[in-house]
Formats: structure tokens, C-alpha cells, sequence
């Protein structure tokens, strides 16, 4: 009967274990990128086209948190092509592994009104993380556009939280 009690109690410990984990949540987030590359900490960016028309989104990600303007991007391989832009109503979520984005700006998106005609965004929002998000957020880039004569820009919210226009 003792040695039943000896092996009981740390299966009960370990089964324990387990449930506290699940129920209190692991100690990250696991993302699984198109690549088949397996993330545990990762940046999750919308961008959500709020607009009529056809948005191309001007994203640009760079691993450095030194970034302070669009013009110091330079690199092309930090540009993020979407083919084709995000459409209207469309939202399109991006995953990006902590160590690939410590800054991410929609460098003036364009509002695609004809294959001729496009309005530039009044905007260009610059983020950086452990500034304005870390390892983790949820970063949305939201197009809008306020019809005839109004502006078109691109506010920004991390984790639902209201951080530029």
C-alpha cells in the first residue's frame, strides 16, 4: 500500500501541474508562420481597410528600434508586398517574430480610386517597439477614408488602444 501512495502522489502533482499551465495560460504565444516556421513570440499587425476603394498599405518592417522616419528605411527587403492590396472591408493579418520587427511604419498609404488615379495618406505612422508595442501586440493599421473633400489617413491602435491618427 506505501508504494502505491509513492507513486500517486507525483503523478497527481504532475497532472496538476499541467492544469494549472492550461488554465492560467503558457508563458507565451505560438505562431506558426506560412513558412512552416514554428515563433513563440510574436507581433500580429491588421491592416484593415475601412474604405470603398482598394488600399495599398506602404508597410515597411525593419528589426530596428532606432528607426525614427520612413526615410531611413532604405532596404527593399523590408517592404512588405501585399498582391493585391487589401479591399475593401478586408482585413489582413500579418504575424511577425519579435526579433524581425522593431519598427513598422504604413509609410503614406495610397487610396486606389482608378488604375490612373490614387490618394496618398495624410499620415505615415512610425512604431516602435518598447515604445509604442512589445513582443506580443496586436498592432492595427486602419484605413479610412471621409468621402468627398475629406482626408484620407491611416489611424493606429495597438491592442485595441487608440495611439495615433
Amino acid at each position: 500500500m506505501y508504494t502505491h501512495n509513492k507513486i500517486i502522489k507525483p503523478i497527481s502533482y504532475l497532472i496538476g501541474g499541467v492544469i494549472m499551465m492550461g488554465v492560467m495560460g503558457g508563458p507565451c504565444d505560438i505562431t506558426v508562420f506560412p513558412e512552416g516556421i514554428i515563433s513563440f513570440d510574436a507581433v500580429t499587425v491588421e491592416l484593415v481597410n475601412t474604405t470603398a476603394y482598394p488600399v495599398e498599405p506602404y508597410l515597411y518592417v525593419d528589426p530596428d528600434e532606432n528607426i525614427f522616419s520612413a526615410a531611413q528605411i532604405i532596404n527593399d527587403e523590408n517592404f512588405v508586398l501585399l498582391d493585391p492590396p487589401v479591399q475593401p472591408g478586408e482585413i489582413v493579418q500579418l504575424s511577425f517574430d519579435c526579433d524581425m520587427i522593431g519598427s513598422i511604419v504604413s509609410d503614406h498609404a495610397w487610396l486606389l480610386l482608378s488604375d490612373l488615379e490614387a490618394i496618398e495618406s495624410d499620415n505615415g505612422p512610425l512604431l516602435t517597439e518598447e515604445e509604442e508595442f512589445q513582443c506580443g501586440d496586436i498592432i492595427s493599421f486602419i484605413f479610412i477614408d471621409e468621402g468627398p473633400g475629406g482626408a484620407f489617413f491611416t489611424r493606429v491602435e495597438v491592442n485595441g488602444r487608440f495611439v495615433e491618427d
